[in-house]
């Protein structure tokens, strides 16, 4: 019975909107310009739970912001909401059909660079698209789970070159993944596995609502634990930063 009512309580949180002036997100909240050009980078936040996709203090938005912040040159950061893939799709495809002729074909799959991450859903919803691009043809230069969450394939496509996993186990039901199934070793790199534990460890969640706090535990923990924001936006900024010479 416990263990029913804590995923009850689980399912209520990540389902749950944030606030009743909740912004329906549509593609025209996307900023960047459309089409990009052969050489840039286009970096997708996917956020978790049912979360928008402008909310600042959430983990996706804030590091995108971070990330932003940094003007890293030629660089376009986005998020989007993990129920609304569609969108991210629509980005995708308008943004890399650099002739503007309706479809992406030819050189246009590998012109620019795709960056994915995401949280709890949300990093759940980074395999799935990666899948969508994989089908496209088109490769992600990398993927940053961040403690994922949810029923669905934890199979990292060949497409993905290297992928990074964050995630906790400090709570008794929502615990993010321990392990990715990788499709093709050969063509995808593990950067690492990071487990994080907060058993005596102090995280500031205040900025969270108390529903989260009370029921997520180790899964709120971990998304405003600085530690974490750090990693990531680490991993983003040296994907992005990679030079020519190293690239395989």
């Amino acid at each position: 019975m416990r263990l029913v009512f804590a995923l009850l309580a689980v399912t209520l949180c990540l389902l749950l909107p944030l606030s009743a002036d909740h912004k329906n997100q549509v593609f025209s909240d996307f900023t960047i310009p459309m089409p990009l050009k052969a050489g840039d980078t286009l970096v997708i936040g996917i956020v978790g739970g049912w979360q928008p996709w402008d909310a600042k203090e959430r983990i996706v938005r804030r590091i995108a912001l971070r990330v932003r912040e940094s003007n890293l040159p030629n660089t376009y950061v986005e998020t989007v909401e993990n129920h609304k893939l569609y969108l991210a799709e629509q980005l995708v495809q308008k943004a890399l059909d650099l002739d503007q002729d309706g479809k992406i074909a030819g050189a246009e799959r590998t012109a620019v660079k795709v960056i994915l991450f995401g949280q709890s859903l949300g990093g759940r919803a980074v395999l799935r698209f990666s899948r969508t691009l994989d089908d496209w043809g088109i490769p992600v230069r990398r993927a940053i789970v961040i403690d994922a969450f949810g029923l669905g394939s934890r199979e990292v496509p060949a497409n993905v070159r290297e992928v990074a996993n964050l995630y906790q186990q400090f709570h008794p039901v929502l615990r993010g993944w321990s392990k990715l199934k990788i499709a093709d070793r050969s063509r995808t790199q593990l950067l690492g596995n990071w487990k994080y534990t907060y058993c005596g460890k102090k995280i500031d969640t205040s900025e969270d609502i108390l529903l989260h706090r009370v029921f997520l535990g180790g899964h709120t923990m971990m998304e405003f634990d600085p530690e974490v924001w750090a990693r990531v936006q680490s991993l983003l900024e040296e994907a992005v930063t990679e030079s020519p010479t190293q690239a395989r």
